[in-house]
């Protein structure tokens, strides 16, 4: 028998892998079984095709594979045709190989060409938002490549195998048509490959909101004009009911979906109250450069066009997406309270598995509300204390959810196993603590870079403890490098942060008297002029040891 040389071609590149990605391991195996008592089918060639008789069914085999037919009623491949293209193969002598020989993978030609605008337009822009987080974040899919690509996706939870021609790519939702979990696994290879740049797809994952234009340029006018009347008027004659008269602007920017005018005017009505009750920390500059950056954002609000206009509003909150089961460790909190209207407290995670920070927020709006009243501890995630009282604990959350700058959703959806204490140094690799601060300057300094890609866990090699500052109100310390590159640790002095520079100061001593104590210091790091700074979270002093 003469077998046609397309599909002869076929039959030899067609290995076990991709015969299971045709339909499943099931049905090869009922297949072998069938193929081990066949005795001498009926076969003839077809065309390009050949058709093999087995009993009371005839298939004919064709190339690709996946559009071979069968007499019997299946809509899929069933195991008649499998059973079909194994006997054709061992008449071939190409009988598929097992799986653990690991057959050379193809190139996937057909997968690389595929369009990502085609991807986008099934995916959705909640969905695309969703798979880009997943991948940047390091909690995406299971991808393995043999003659096939499988894509293990455990949050749907949904296996897909993907093949040439890609039509005949398989899902573990049944679907016969190319799926939403075909197109994110095609997505997700392609991204891991290199093939579609993360960053292009930012634009397109955005969210996409009808905004009142006219509207929104009114309020912008109006808060221009309130500005720069403010400007004119001069900080020493303004008057307090300034403060309301910000506070009234941010409420109109909230009902006119500006989001970030409304940060900027909750900010500026934080700093005006500070001035006006003789703050310490309320610093003039500070003031005018809130008021300048409301005013210059207004100023472009009213100018821009529809498309800038989404852009430059902002996102009030961003959506939370599932990111599977998560080992967290508590590095550590702080106390928060913003000048933009919330306060209360945010904890900082170390996943344990990823290598990569996330962070979960316990806050409260203050703008609305009266005097302020003394709130009860968090206790997310079904946890058996408040999360305070997890400090230097680990956590294993269960179906967690977090947003693209991995903030942690509290959905009652989630719940968490608490572990037995350990020190932070037997959780936290060493290869991430960063000794080198010429490390910070070009990883974790990036000019208006969210703050968690700012984190950093830091040991100096030496610590000098600066004069306190009474003037300005402020703290300092000089960390060193082996090199000598230095690293400013700064606090200024608030209410809030009142515990942090007593903890400094009692560490500033202990230096003086105690030589070789070497800290290690977890923080935000950030540039201010020509320094680059620490802004501290936490201070170990023995990081291989309990606290």
């Amino acid at each position: 028998m003469q077998i046609p040389e397309k599909l002869a071609a076929a039959l030899a590149a067609a290995d076990e892998a991709y015969l299971v990605g045709l339909c499943n391991k099931g049905t090869v195996n009922r297949a072998k079984k069938d193929l081990a008592s066949l005795t001498d089918p009926q076969v003839k060639t077809e065309g390009e095709a050949v058709e093999v008789r087995m009993g009371e069914v005839t298939c004919l085999i064709q190339a690709p594979l996946g559009e071979s037919r069968c007499s019997c009623p299946s809509g899929g491949i069933c195991r008649h045709r499998i059973a079909a293209i194994l006997w054709l193969q061992q008449q071939e002598g190409t009988a598929a190989p097992a799986e653990e020989a690991a057959p050379e993978a193809p190139d996937f030609s057909e997968l690389r060409a595929y369009p990502a605008e085609k991807l986008l337009r099934q995916l959705g822009r909640r969905r695309l938002a969703a798979t880009l987080f997943r991948f940047q974040s390091g909690q995406g899919a299971a991808i393995t490549e043999t003659s096939v690509v499988t894509v293990e996706m455990p949050w749907l939870p949904a296996t897909v195998r993907l093949l040439e021609p890609i039509e005949h790519s398989t899902c573990s939702c049944h679907s016969r048509t190319f799926c939403v979990h075909k197109a994110e696994a095609l997505l997700l290879w392609q991204l891991q490959k290199g093939i579609v740049d993360p960053s292009a797809l930012e634009e397109a994952a955005a969210p996409e909101e009808e905004m009142d234009i006219e509207k929104v340029r009114g309020v912008c006018q109006g808060v221009r004009q309130a500005l720069t009347s403010q400007l004119a008027t001069g900080l020493s004659r303004l008057p307090t009911a300034v403060c309301e008269t910000v506070e009234r602007m941010a409420s109109l920017c909230h009902t006119a979906q500006l989001p970030d005018l409304e940060r900027a005017l909750r900010g500026l009505h934080g700093a005006y109250a500070a001035y006006f009750a003789r703050s310490a920390a309320c610093r003039d500059t500070e003031l005018l450069s809130r008021l300048s950056l409301a005013f210059r954002l207004a100023s472009a609000l009213e100018e821009a066009d529809g498309e800038t206009l989404r852009t430059l509003a902002g996102t009030f909150r961003e959506d939370y997406v599932p990111v599977g089961n998560l080992k967290l460790y508590l590095l550590g909190m702080r106390e928060f309270s913003g000048r933009g209207g919330y306060e209360g407290a945010i904890y900082y995670f170390w996943e344990r598995e990823a290598h990569r920070f996330y962070t979960f927020s316990d806050l409260r709006p203050t703008f609305y509300e009266g005097p302020p009243r003394r709130r009860s501890a968090a206790a997310p995630w079904g946890l058996p204390c408040p999360l305070r009282q997890a400090w230097n604990r680990g956590l294993d959350l269960t179906g967690a959810k977090a947003n693209r700058t991995g903030g942690l959703s509290s959905t009652q959806q989630c719940t968490a196993a608490l572990l037995a204490p350990q020190p932070p140094g037997a959780v936290f690799p060493e290869e991430e603590m960063i000794t080198d601060f010429s490390r910070l300057l070009e990883e974790r300094s990036a000019p208006h870079a969210p703050e968690i890609s700012r984190l950093a866990v830091v040991r100096p090699a030496r610590c000098r403890a600066q004069d306190y500052d009474t003037v300005g109100q402020v703290f300092s310390m000089e960390l060193l490098d082996q090199e000598g590159r230095d690293l400013w640790l700064t606090v200024r002095y608030r209410k809030e942060e009142a515990k942090v520079v007593d903890i400094l100061e009692q560490l500033a001593r202990r230096l003086q008297n105690e030589e070789g104590l070497r800290p290690v210091f977890f923080g935000v790091v950030y540039r201010e002029g020509d320094r680059l700074k620490l802004y501290p979270i936490e201070c170990f002093l023995r990081w291989e040891e309990e606290q």
